[in-house]
Formats: C-alpha cells, sequence, structure tokens
C-alpha cells in the first residue's frame, strides 16, 4: 500500500487550454486558407502582381511604338519621296543608288 500513495494521477487538461486550442486551430487552419486556398490568396496575388507589371511594361513599349509610328507618319506626311527614297530605296529608272554604311 505504501506504492499506491506515490502513484500521480494524470494531469486533467483545463477547459481554458481546450478552448485556446480550438481557437488556436481555427485561427490556423484559416490563415492556411486564406494564404493558399482561397481566391484571393498570397500566390494569387503575387501572380497577378507579375502579370500587372508585365503588361505595365509591354505598355511602355507600345507607347514608345506608337510615338516612333506617329513620328515617322509626320515624315511621310511632309516629303513622301524623301521617305520612300530613304526607308524604302525607291529610286528612278535612270538612277543609281549608293549606300553607305
Amino acid at each position: 500500500m505504501g506504492h499506491l500513495g506515490k502513484l500521480q494521477l494524470p494531469e486533467i487538461v483545463t477547459s481554458s487550454s481546450v478552448w485556446f486550442n480550438k481557437y488556436a486551430i481555427t485561427l490556423a487552419a484559416f490563415v492556411v486558407w486564406m494564404a493558399f486556398f482561397d481566391t484571393h490568396s498570397i500566390v494569387n496575388q503575387f501572380r497577378l502582381n507579375k502579370a500587372i507589371a508585365k503588361l505595365e511594361t509591354e505598355k511602355a513599349n507600345y507607347e514608345d511604338a506608337l510615338e516612333k509610328a506617329l513620328l515617322d507618319r509626320k515624315s511621310i506626311e511632309s516629303d513622301l519621296e524623301k521617305y520612300a527614297r530613304e526607308k524604302y530605296l525607291f529610286h528612278k529608272d535612270n538612277e543609281e543608288i549608293i549606300l553607305f554604311k
């Protein structure tokens, strides 16, 4: 009977730690869901930001090309013959073309 006095019963989990664990597990599940599985997840936001950056770069390139095209249009309108001779190497039948590099 001397040994029975030394035995200790397992500690009973208190109700406050059970509530804390339920809330912690729920919060962790919510964070994981929002981070990876939701429509507006962090992964999707990263992909969308990357796509936006790519599209903004393309937009800048197209704006530069448009500006160049508008300048070409002005030069065509001002002197069509000069533009055709310089850009497309047009010449009259009795003329020779000499190109310098």
